[in-house]
């Protein structure tokens, strides 16, 4: 069985020169291994599927049997890595906080450490330490 840091690897070789990243990799009981990656804009589903490929052809099959999928973050998926916060700039995200608080607003700055969330027209900002997820949202104004 390959090990998630294994197959982060072999995602990661792949994409390396381009806008593409690794978001997260799960293998999980029955070999079901699961790979979630993205690029600025949003992945195709030709790129996944070529990522998909790639990693067949990586893996010995005949050795240990494995269900794979690659696929792009779902929305309501909470964020994993730094570029996805980046990505959202200007876009619509909801914090929850570690003490229960949860708010609303477009995501207006972040630096790897402090996000600044604009919402009702105040600005709030949020050191990553104290969230415990954030997620893309979506209006339909």
């Amino acid at each position: 069985m390959m090990t998630h840091s294994e197959i982060a690897g072999l995602v990661e070789g792949r994409i390396r020169g381009t806008d593409i990243y690794l978001v997260d990799v799960s293998v999980k009981p029955g070999n079901a291994i699961q790979v979630t990656v993205d690029r600025p804009g949003g992945i195709t589903i030709d790129e996944c599927a070529d990522i998909s490929r790639f990693l067949n052809e990586s893996m010995d099959r005949d050795t240990v049997d494995y269900a794979l999928e690659v696929s792009s973050p779902g929305v309501g998926t909470p964020f994993r890595v730094r570029q996805q916060y980046e990505n959202h700039i200007g876009r619509g995200i909801e914090v929850v906080l570690k003490d229960g608080g949860k708010f609303e607003g477009i995501l207006d700055y972040f630096d790897g450490e402090i996000l600044r969330l604009v919402t009702g027209g105040k600005e709030k900002e949020f050191a990553l330490e104290q969230i415990k997820t954030t997620k893309a949202t979506i209006s339909f104004k």
